[in-house]
């Protein structure tokens, strides 16, 4: 590469590429993927060249300043995925390059070792890699297989990633493959210091390690020749990346797979609706783990008993509960609510004590005596009168599981009972009662209980997101995996098709339906989403501009992408930012993100901020 002119790229949301002038001494030394410094804006900043050129439609070009690095930071397979990772999510070319970058390379100040600098690999592989959907139902059957899909790209000279949805996992993972693989693991963590990020990021692709272990972002880890991407949990959530660019793991390794050539296996209890649907449309390869038959499903409805007369433990809860520790068993009850009550109010006056800057109910901790937003975190002291009318008793209400605590101690005096949450330590192995949030599921051991029960199952239907009843599905799976002889489920929704599916462990007859359902409704995986998200101090200006906004794509759309009014996002308001959603609807993401593109490139924003996330 000689080139006069340098196309370049920064990490900003503005569409480049934006044209520079390359010095005779920089001609010879220049490369695509390489780092350069550059006055953008009037300001330096690291940008990223991406192409060249012999001639320019511009009259007077910046000069690029400095090359930062001795050769590119991406080789040719990961430019060309930053290059579709920018084009599915929306954003722009210099904000993908970042994403796959770690921080200390975002800036200046750090460069590459020379020995460390790689050879321009080919752009694609011969073709793209197998797509493998491994359905474990008993959660701890899947280790051999990966660990023979791992030894076997290992064999074929080739690396691998394993990634695990929490940090919580890791651990456990890395020992569970170091019994079987020696040498050559890593993990690849991002909350390390940048400079350590940065050293273990240039072993990683200088092929130092042959087996990478992290959560979402280790997606992004450098390895040369990947032969195999491991998703465990394919199902979890915390897959989708909250910041912008919003990026799912699941859709990089994907990526990677169609442009590198290697493997992705997906692993889950409770597979994902898009991946079932993508396996069975793909004829992908699937195998499926059964293991010993577990306990029934017995479902409770709420509706026969009187809510004023009835405990939060139903009388057939009670009956099971009594059976279980009489017989020496242990007892799990769920309930996915922290605190002790959930609305704090003021009987004489309404009033009710809320976060200034989030507008939601403080949650009461009795332990603590203190209330605290679920959102922000902020807490404050329980008043000892109501700050408006100086009432003497301010009255929780709601169930929280120190609520539950309170009520099970009252009525099982001799049994142990413990609280487990994401603030308890070490899990209460000696209990006979355990009271728990979802914090359970990051347990590692094989364990199990005679007893499980679903306190509130209809609260993880009413949650405004088209994935409730997935989500509700996944946890019945997984408490039933707890389960040794009985889970229970008090509800009011008893014809629900999620219990009828997990009374029969019919996953067939559960994604038949929540397909179903999504279609009907034109959302994943038969359509693509697109929410515009925007947010700003003052909620008429934020109102107005989605307003704007909505009505331009509504004026530009084509006949088959559907736009809606803009609406208040699930939290309306967060860390004093009030927030609305458009939310735009197509079968091809690429033609509703040129349709957004358009609809968004005069506006002016006016102090709001504006992000793109694809299929929230």
């Amino acid at each position: 590469m000689n080139p006069k002119i340098a196309k370049v790229v920064v990490g900003l949301p503005v569409d480049g590429p934006f044209d520079y002038a390359v010095g005779r001494e920089l001609r010879g030394a220049i490369a695509v993927g390489q780092r350069v410094r550059v006055t953008f804006n009037r300001q330096n900043r690291v940008g990223f060249v991406v192409g060249s050129a012999s001639s320019s439609r511009f009259k007077h070009l910046n000069p690029i300043i400095s090359l930062l690095d001795n050769g590119p930071v991406l080789d040719g397979r990961n430019f060309a995925c930053a290059r579709a990772f920018s084009a599915h999510y929306g954003c722009s070319l210099g904000e993908a390059i970042e994403t796959f970058l770690p921080r200390a390379l975002r800036g200046d100040r750090a460069s590459l070792t020379a020995e460390n600098v790689p050879g321009v690999s080919p752009t694609r592989a011969a073709g793209p890699g197998r797509s493998i959907l491994v359905h474990d139902q008993t959660r701890d059957r899947r280790w051999p297989l990966i660990i023979e899909k791992i030894k076997a790209a290992l064999n074929g000279s080739k690396t691998a990633i394993v990634l695990v949805p929490e940090a919580a996992f890791i651990k456990d993972t890395v020992g569970r493959l170091a019994n079987e693989i020696s040498g050559g693991i890593e993990v690849f963590d991002k909350k390390l210091a940048p400079k350590k990020e940065l050293a273990l990021w240039e072993e990683l692709r200088s092929g130092k390690h042959t087996v990478v272990v992290g959560t979402r972002s280790a997606v992004f880890a450098p390895l040369p020749n990947l032969g195999l991407i491991v998703i465990d949990e394919e199902e979890n959530g915390a897959y989708k990346q909250e910041q912008s660019p919003h990026y799912h793991a699941r859709e990089v390794a994907q990526m990677r797979a169609d442009i590198e050539g290697c493997d992705v296996v997906y692993v889950a209890s409770s597979p994902s609706a898009e991946i079932w649907d993508r396996a069975k449309r793909g004829k992908w390869e699937r195998v499926t783990l059964t293991g010993e038959e577990r306990g029934g499903v017995q479902i409770i409805d709420m509706t026969n008993y009187n809510p004023r007369k009835t405990s939060l433990l139903s009388f057939p809860l009670q009956n099971e509960m009594q059976k279980a520790l009489e017989s020496g068993g242990r007892v799990l009850l769920y309930l996915n609510r922290l605190g002790f009550g959930t609305r704090t109010h003021c009987q004489q006056c309404g009033y009710i004590a809320k976060c200034e800057h989030c507008n939601v109910n403080l949650t009461y901790l009795f332990s603590q005596k203190t209330l605290v937003c679920r959102h922000c975190q902020v807490k404050k002291n329980l008043p000892k009168v109501c700050p408006d009318c100086q009432g003497a008793y301010l009255r929780s209400t709601g169930t929280g599981i120190e609520k539950l605590e309170s009520e099970v101690a009252r009525s099982y005096p001799q049994a142990r009972i413990h609280r487990y949450d994401r603030q308890t330590e070490e899990f209460p192995g000696n209990a006979d009662i355990i009271i728990a949030t979802q914090a359970v599921f990051r347990r590692h051991e094989p364990w199990t209980v005679p007893l499980v029960a679903v306190l509130n199952f209809d609260a993880q239907l009413h949650h405004f997101d088209f994935r409730a009843g997935e989500k509700a599905f996944s946890l019945l799976v997984h408490l039933r995996q707890l389960a040794a002889k009985k889970l229970l489920i008090q509800t009011r929704m008893a014809d629900n098709y999620c219990l009828k599916a997990i009374q029969k462990m019919d996953y067939d007859a559960f994604y038949r339906e929540e397909l179903k359902l999504r279609r009907q409704l034109h959302l994943p995986p038969s359509r693509h989403l697109v929410a515009l998200g925007l947010r700003g101090k003052k909620e008429d200006a934020v109102f107005e501009l989605a307003k704007q906004i909505s009505d331009k794509l509504d004026e530009l759309r084509p006949a088959d992408i559907e736009v809606t009014d803009p609406h208040p996002d699930v939290n309306p308001k967060l860390r004093d930012k009030y927030r609305f959603t458009v939310v735009v609807k197509g079968k091809s993401v690429h033609s509703v993100l040129k349709l957004v593109k358009r609809a968004l490139k005069d506006v002016k924003k006016r102090n709001v901020v504006i992000t793109v996330n694809v299929d929230p």
